[in-house]
């Protein structure tokens, strides 16, 4: 059986560990197992032969090469030959340097040197005291005064005068030979290396004096912690530098430690370099240590690594002469081995113990391990699963059975042996209150065993039959059990309660169930959940459908899926850390409080550790669970395929400066332009790409981007990662692109970067043109319109003419026939009562028939008139009431004159027409009902329009008469309506001293032809 077999290893390794120390040291954890390398060589654009780095206030890493001054930000090298708008006096640069106060100090190869702070520069050469010679480094000294070296030359910056002031003989300095570097020690004392001496003075030394050794080939320097000065011979030596005088006739001395070069990190640790190579060399290892060393055909980018730069966020960058390297230090890093030859183990178990120890099992053994590696006590056998008991101590369930962690007696509870089953595993593990222990194993119902009792059993057998995954007995005494398939049990005093998957349904196969601050949290393959309380349950001996709370889904605001939640753990601090698939999830405490407080209404936000982090591997889903757990010392311990991994929360270093944020460039109609605001395009652009960065160094994948175009975008477009933006159909106008940035820990740049675009309009895109497209609609809809009228006037006029027509073949038809006829027989009746004697009766019947006769002749002849009344067409108006007033004018009593005032003008034939029947009416009843002596007719024509007057001097107009037609004739109301018919007005009265006058006023749009 298997369980017997483990047990029996474990007793020889106890036997044979016995004598043993119970504790020994481990090899230092490798290079690469510190810190996260990536290469950028010239196929990721990097430039070579690089000679300097620094950072600037802002973040931007810059380099120096041959081939020019290069910024980057993590993800592309940008080339400048102008810094915020100012020039470089070359192109070929050598040193380069920061200073405390932000200054950029640039040195050229051909001599010279710039300082740039902010928008400022100041150039200095041969004029401001600058030494001669190529430069080679500057340095700030504790009392902020800037040296410079060159290749000819020492000096110090008078800042008053703004002059370089050159050190020589005077300083009994004058070593004949090119002079590279200068440093200050921790004491205050500054060191010059030159090629062929060190020279150094101490604090408030006026003169130098010459360091051992000397007269061999010289470089670089570097400061230890411990207070030692190296210096590098730049090919294949270091020396530590002493103040004591060697002899004349010493030997050459030998070089303590090989490389071309030495630094020292602010941890204090040194690095060097070689023609190969790469080495840190922590405190106590080895130089020559392998895993401590990283070459070029093991990742480094180039051959010949001779630049050391350290960032403020501790990432190490070092350049070769092929490209760049950096060395991030990750945040989780592997548990050093127990010793050389000892494999990592693979997926191993985890169980908290005491005084910041843990118990790390692999299939065969376990053992109480420190942060270190260490391995304290023998070997004990496998676990699988683990639990804390009311009492504080720890208990461990592998194959065949529990027993108490670090029992020297191992006492093994062996599990219950079912049908079939020669071996079992306890796959999970509680402690109640009461001390009982309850167990699951496979294919097995929940099973308890009762102290003192010797024996196991299975209380409730009607728990769903599914594979228990996880057992948590909590705070309140409530055992709750997790399946196979998402499904969770809660049993309190007896009652069981299904618990309702709610929003949590898809958490799938549950995996562990944590208590903390009162809160208990579920996690599964496809996510966690809280349990939100609800009714209490029922007692039952079986668990059939019911509610017993449910739980809520925890969601993160980044859409990412929490995938295969294979432990979970809250820290006191309150934050909750996941191992997951993808790595290791931090959910900080306030995002935490915020996800209860409002009932998981809203997302969270989260942090994610993962590969780039230093998180190997991923935890098989078969267990053992949980895979993470925390020590009492407060780190964090990870399980994965490439062994266990260690994560210090307070340790993490945060990056709280907000990452730089720049526009790089812009381009329309696949032009590129200059990105300086105000930026003008070109007329008629409608399109626009903008390309945007920040400086992100340590994880420029995990910088995020917000950006807006205002007067396009109502609000931020989150754009992850991505570094562009694209705008299309864009219409003339005053835009503002604004972009912002945070880096990995979420620290967001509000400030960000604008750029101010215009677009001019086109000609056509213009108001004016606007405004000239919509006079011409509105002038061809007025001569549409004037063309409808007209052709509508057309058509009237034609309909009116064949009208006049018709009524003029009544006319002469009524003329030709009834008129005939009735003459004709007047005639005949006149001759016939001629022959009637007057005596007699029939006579006077004969007379009065022939007056009616004679009158319904006269009132036809008027009825004919009427029917050619109108004007001829071809008549002008003025004219056919002239004719028609002087034909009255011939045959009755008054007399008649007409007045034309004004330039005549022709009218459309309908309004000719009607007006000509108003004036004829008007002329034809001042003739008949006025007794007038004088009838006057004025025909006005103004630019207005037209006024027709027609006036006497007669007896005036009765007022009922004003109103009503007379004789059946239409009178004053028929010509009221022919002018309502033409648009026109008609006034009539009486005036003043006698008479009566009509004045018919037609305006112009109505008359017009």
């Amino acid at each position: 059986m298997k369980f017997i077999t483990s047990w029996i290893v474990s007793l020889i390794c106890l036997l044979t560990l016995a004598a043993s120390p119970p504790a020994h040291s481990s090899p230092a954890p490798g290079l690469l197992d510190l810190y996260a390398h990536r290469a950028w060589t010239a196929a990721h654009g990097a430039p070579a032969q690089i000679q300097a780095i620094t950072q600037t206030p802002d973040g931007w890493l810059w380099i120096s090469t041959p081939t020019g001054l290069y910024r980057f930000d993590g993800v592309r090298f940008e080339r400048h030959d102008a810094i915020n708008g100012h020039a470089l006096r070359s192109s070929i640069v050598l040193p380069l340097h920061t200073a405390p106060d932000g200054t950029l100090w640039v040195g050229y190869r051909f001599g010279g040197a710039s300082a740039f702070l902010g928008n400022r520069v100041r150039h200095y050469g041969a004029d401001q005291g600058f030494p001669p010679g190529a430069t080679h480094s500057f340095t700030v000294a504790p009392d902020g005064v800037t040296w410079v070296t060159t290749a000819a030359g020492l000096a110090w910056l008078d800042s008053r005068q703004d002059r370089w002031v050159q050190v020589g003989p005077e300083a009994d300095f004058a070593p004949g030979a090119t002079i590279w570097q200068v440093l200050f020690d921790r004491a205050g004392t500054q060191w010059v290396s030159t090629s062929r001496k060190v020279y150094y003075r101490r604090a408030g030394q006026p003169r130098f004096q010459v360091a051992s050794p000397a007269n061999i080939a010289l470089s670089s320097l570097a400061a230890a912690p411990d207070g030692t000065v190296w210096v590098s011979n730049g090919r294949d030596a270091n020396y530590r530098l002493s103040t004591a005088t060697a002899a004349a006739t010493a030997p050459p001395p030998k070089p303590e430690l090989p490389g071309s070069g030495m630094w020292f990190d602010r941890a204090g640790t040194m690095w060097l370099l070689s023609e190969t190579h790469v080495a840190r060399v922590a405190p106590g290892s080895n130089a020559a240590d392998p895993r401590q060393q990283l070459a070029h055909d093991r990742g480094l980018s180039g051959m010949h690594p001779q630049t050391f730069y350290e960032d403020r966020d501790g990432t190490i960058w070092i350049g070769t002469v092929a490209g760049l390297d950096q060395f991030r230090p990750n945040r989780v890093a592997p548990l050093p081995p127990a010793a050389d030859n000892l494999a990592p183990v693979v997926t191993p178990a985890l169980a908290a113990g005491a005084d910041g120890l843990v118990w790390l099992s692999d299939d065969n053994h376990s053992w109480l391990t420190g942060r270190d590696g260490v391995r304290h006590g023998p070997a004990g056998p496998a676990f699988w699963s683990s639990a804390r008991g009311r009492d504080g101590r720890l208990w461990l369930g592998g194959w065949g059975g529990i027993w108490r962690a670090g029992d020297p007696q191992r006492t093994l509870i062996t599990a219950p042996v079912s049908a079939g089953q020669n071996d079992v595993r306890v796959d999970a593990l509680a402690e109640d209150a009461g001390g009982a222990l309850w167990a699951a194993f496979l294919n097995q119902p929940l099973q308890r065993h009762v102290p003192g009792s010797g024996r196991w059993d299975a209380p409730y057998p009607g728990l769903p039959q599914a594979r228990i995954m996880a057992l948590l007995s909590d705070s309140k005494n409530r055992l709750w059990v997790g399946y196979q398939g998402g499904r969770v049990a809660l049993i309190e005093h007896d009652a069981v309660r299904l618990v309702d998957a709610g929003d949590g349904q898809g958490i799938g196969n549950v995996q562990t169930i944590v208590e903390r601050h009162g809160q208990v949290w579920v996690a599964g393959e496809r996510g966690v959940a809280r349990f939100v309380e609800a009714g209490q349950g029922q007692r039952m001996t079986g668990a059939g459908p019911g509610s017993g709370g449910r739980l809520e889904t925890l969601r993160l605001a980044d859409g990412r899926e929490l995938r295969g939640v294979s432990g979970l753990l809250s820290t006191a601090a309150g934050d909750l850390w996941l191992r997951t698939h993808d790595g290791v999830v931090r959910i900080a405490a306030e995002q935490v409080q915020a996800f209860v407080r409002d009932g998981g209404a809203a997302p969270v936000q989260a942090e994610l550790l993962g590969s780039e982090d230093g998180v190997s591997g991923n935890v098989q889903p078969t267990g053992s669970f949980p895979a993470i757990v925390a020590a009492s010392d407060g780190v964090l311990w990870v399980s994965g395929t490439g062994g266990a991994m260690l994560l210090t929360p307070s340790a993490i270093r945060r990056e709280t400066m907000p990452p730089a944020v720049d526009i790089r460039a812009v381009s329309s109609d696949g032009k590129a332009r200059t990105p300086v605001s105000p930026l003008a395009l070109p007329t008629g652009t409608n399109n626009l790409h903008i390309t945007y960065t920040a400086q992100g160094l340590a994880a420029p994948q995990r910088t995020r981007f917000r950006y807006r175009l205002q007067g396009v975008d109502d609000g931020w477009q989150d754009a992850g990662d991505r570094r562009e933006a694209f705008y299309t159909n864009l219409q003339p106008g005053a835009y503002r692109f604004q972009v912002i940035a945070a880096n990995r820990d979420g620290v967001w740049n509000t400030a960000g970067a604008t750029l101010d675009i215009t677009i001019p309009p086109t000609f056509v895109q213009t108001l004016w043109f606007k405004a000239l497209c919509a006079l011409a609609l509105l002038a061809a809809v007025a001569l549409a319109w004037r063309w409808r009228l007209a052709q509508m006037a057309r058509l009237i006029e034609a309909r009116h003419l064949e009208r006049l027509h018709e009524r003029e073949r009544i006319a002469r038809a009524l003329h030709d026939t009834f008129l005939q006829e009735a003459q004709g027989t007047v005639l005949m009746m006149h001759t016939a009562m001629a022959q009637i004697p007057p005596s007699l009766p029939a006579r006077a019947a004969m007379e009065r028939g022939i007056g009616y006769i004679e009158k319904a002749m006269i009132e036809g002849r008027d009825e004919v008139m009427g029917l050619r009344s109108s004007a001829r067409a071809d008549e002008p108006l003025d004219a056919a009431l002239q004719r028609y007033g002087e034909r009255l004018a011939a045959g009755l009593p008054p007399g008649f004159r007409m007045h034309v005032r004004g330039t005549p003008r022709a009218l459309a034939p309908l309004v000719k027409d009607e007006v000509f029947a108003i004036g004829r009416e008007a002329i034809w009843n001042a003739f008949r009902h006025a007794e007038a002596t004088e009838i006057e007719l004025d025909l006005v024509y103004t630019s207005g329009g037209l006024t027709l007057l027609v006036s006497d001097n007669g007896k005036g107009i009765a007022p009922d008469a004003l109103t009503r037609a007379e004789n059946g004739h239409w009178g004053l109301v028929g010509m009221r309506e022919r002018a309502d018919n033409i648009g026109a007005t008609l006034e009539v009265g009486n005036r003043e001293g006698g008479g009566a006058s009509l004045r018919l006023t037609l305006p112009r749009q109505y008359g017009a032809r």
